[in-house]
């Protein structure tokens, strides 16, 4: 692990992956690529610097509130990518 690290980018990646059977649209590693980082751009970046402060970060914000932030965030950048594929 470097240093520090935006845990954002996992819990989006994962939330991603569970979500992607309803988002209708397509899911190659162009419009993936697109749509995690369209929704990271959306959402604050949480950086932690330890792995202790690490599995902190992902437990707080898998709490409700962050967990409907993270799926409407990734809603919204799947219609922006089928809208505009890159593909």
């Amino acid at each position: 692990m470097s240093d520090y690290k935006n845990v954002m980018e996992d819990l989006i990646e994962e939330e991603f992956d569970s979500l992607q059977p309803t988002l209708d649209c397509c899911t190659c590693e162009a419009c993936r690529s697109d749509m995690i980082a369209y929704a990271l751009n959306q959402l604050p970046p949480k950086y932690v610097a330890t792995r202790k402060g690490e599995v902190y970060s992902k437990t707080f914000i898998l709490r409700n509130q962050h967990r409907t932030d993270i799926m409407a965030a990734l809603t919204k950048a799947a219609s922006v990518v089928k809208a505009n594929p890159r593909h």
